[in-house]
């Protein structure tokens, strides 16, 4: 039987999350990297037209949140990071969420996508996507223990550290002044499986 593939495209976070649990979960999945921008018969794969996409028993199967629950099913023993797909959905759909916000705010502005013409939608869109970003990181924060979801650390703590770690070099700002949310982020960004997947700087196409 071949082995399942991921594939993934260097300085997704969302990719990045799926990489650290195949580590961490010591699991039989082979890791694809694909070159960026992604090539149009991608969609053919994804209609979405975006990574990750998990290959696995015929199945093909995104997004990151139906992937996190696949790599989970795969586990032998359960094991850091814990997951419970009905208790923590919501927690780790919210801040996906949040992290498709970053992204397409960075979109906006990296292919200068600015406003040429006069405003009828009513709301500035980077705008109100950095405020969903500040609210979701209050609601995150007031929620929180020693970690998200309990006591042991979670695929939401990943999930959040691998979104706020692609901010500081896609799209900087405030998160640290959250004392909660920067200790998850800061002692599961010295794990091993966040060395491993460290994306490239980012540099601007020529």
């Amino acid at each position: 039987m071949e082995p399942a593939q991921l594939f993934y495209v260097d300085g997704s976070p969302f990719a990045r999350l799926c990489r650290t649990l195949i580590i961490d979960w010591n699991l039989p999945v082979e890791t694809v990297k694909l070159d960026w921008p992604l090539d149009p018969s991608f969609f053919d794969e994804n209609p979405l037209g975006q990574v990750p996409v998990l290959k696995t028993v015929g199945e093909t199967i995104f997004p990151t949140s139906q992937i996190a629950e696949q790599l989970w099913a795969m586990t032998t023993d359960a094991q850091a990071p814990y997951f419970d797909p009905l208790f923590d959905r919501q927690v780790l759909l919210v801040t996906l969420a949040m992290g498709d916000a970053l992204v397409a705010s960075n979109q906006i502005v990296r292919s200068g996508l600015q406003p040429t013409g006069e405003n009828q939608y009513g709301i500035d869109i980077v705008e109100r996507h950095a405020l969903r970003v500040q609210r979701t990181l209050d609601w995150l924060e007031a929620r929180c223990g020693t970690w998200m979801m309990n006591e042991s650390v979670s695929v939401c703590d990943y999930a959040l550290a691998c979104i706020l770690l692609w901010s500081d070099s896609r799209c900087p700002f405030e998160w640290r002044n959250r004392p909660k949310i920067a200790r998850i982020v800061e002692v599961l960004s010295t794990g091993d499986s966040f060395a491993q997947t460290v994306p490239s700087p980012w540099k601007p196409t020529t």
